[in-house]
């Protein structure tokens, strides 16, 4: 395939996605490569400031210009015409810059929102579970020379073996008895139903659970006849977890709720796991403990697969050891992590806001309908 060379400070535009802001600035550091499929600009950095280049070619003004009709060399492309041919505002340089500052300044605020919100979603469920005495034991390492018995070892491999915690005390408490969560929970449970072809049943795929909230975003609603088979089946209280990479590691977990006709299908890369007693154990606890961070990183230590599509197996949510306090301390778990969430709801709608604000106004500076 044909390339091009891109140097550091050149602005690339993809022809085929520029209406969707696909434009970025070459880093510094060393030139890239580039297919015929993009267009490489080289400021001159006198009559126009790199940034606020950028900045103008991301902006309405001129992605409604990036129009696909005229052709290019693949299907859908902007021709090289008709990017060139991009009208672009042009304020003083000084001005230019003043609104890159602007620009700039917008940003850090926004990082700093995002920031605190990861913050918050670091510390809330582990607050909660340590005030009650749920500790989390640490990810930590044997030295690099150590002895182990072999009826010791959960598997081969020395590095999966040189970790020196287990599923049996990853999760801690002095309070409340600890067990293994398929002696409370059925993790994969089958599902066998009667369904007639043409009843209707909700269909999640991967994209429809939300990393950020752990819930079911998008959820759609498809006849038994075309999910039936290849999917995973699951029903209304049902905990389903994200086993691929990076899905797992994202915090792709929530609870299946509001399922038409009481009976979920989803994508094959779900763990399921049924609360055995819901006079025991609540849904939403597991919930909590699994959209745990420290759990998160731990199931690493389990991947099976190749590097692109590694997956948790199911050995390791079925010898997970959880602690098991009493319903009325599970409520107030799960109550506290609900309240927190709602808080870090809030926080990302304000740093949306503030992005979209911030978008706003660095347009109307670029097209001069707003003054610094």
């Amino acid at each position: 395939m044909t390339q091009y060379r891109a140097k550091p400070g050149d602005i690339v535009v993809s022809k085929i996605n520029a209406r969707k802001k696909a434009i970025g600035i070459v880093a510094s550091g060393r030139d890239v490569g580039i297919t015929i499929h993009f267009r490489a600009l080289i400021p001159d950095g006198v009559k126009i400031d790199t940034q606020f280049l950028w900045l103008a070619l991301r902006s309405s003004f001129c992605t409604n210009q990036f129009d696909v009709e005229t052709g290019g060399i693949g299907k859908g492309e902007i021709s090289e015409e008709r990017l060139l041919s991009v009208q672009v505002p042009l304020p003083p340089l000084a001005t230019q810059r003043a609104i890159v500052a602007r620009w700039q300044a917008a940003q850090a605020e926004i990082a700093a929102t995002d920031e605190r919100v990861h913050q918050l979603e670091e510390t809330i469920s582990e607050n909660a579970l340590a005030d009650i005495g749920i500790t989390l034991k640490p990810l930590e390492k044997k030295p690099k020379a150590f002895a182990l018995s072999f009826q010791d070892t959960e598997r081969f491999g020395v590095e999966f073996n040189r970790w020196a915690w287990t599923l049996e005390d990853l999760l801690s408490s002095t309070k409340f008895v600890a067990r293994k969560l398929s002696e409370v929970a059925y993790i994969n449970p089958p599902n066998n139903v009667g369904f007639h072809p043409e009843d209707l049943v909700s269909f999640v795929p991967m994209e429809a659970v939300s990393d950020k909230s752990g819930e079911v975003a998008n959820p759609q609603v498809k006849p038994y006849r075309e999910v039936k088979s290849g999917y995973t089946r699951f029903a209304n209280g049902d905990v389903i977890w994200a086993k691929i990479t990076p899905c797992m590691q994202n915090g792709k977990c929530a609870i299946a709720s509001n399922l038409q006709n009481g009976i979920g299908f989803g994508s094959t890369e779900f763990h399921v796991v049924r609360v055995k007693n819901l006079g025991e154990l609540l849904p939403a606890y597991i919930w909590v403990l699994l959209r745990l961070k420290h759990i998160r990183l731990a199931a690493q230590r389990y991947f099976i697969g190749s590097a692109g599509q590694q997956r948790v197996p199911a050995d390791f949510l079925e010898d997970l050891h959880i602690p098991i306090p009493p319903l009325a301390i599970q409520r107030e778990i799960v109550a506290r992590v609900q309240a927190g969430r709602a808080e870090i709801a809030r926080e990302r709608q304000a740093a949306q806001r503030k992005a979209q604000q911030a978008q706003a106004e660095i347009e109307a500076l670029i097209l001069g309908t707003q003054q610094l």
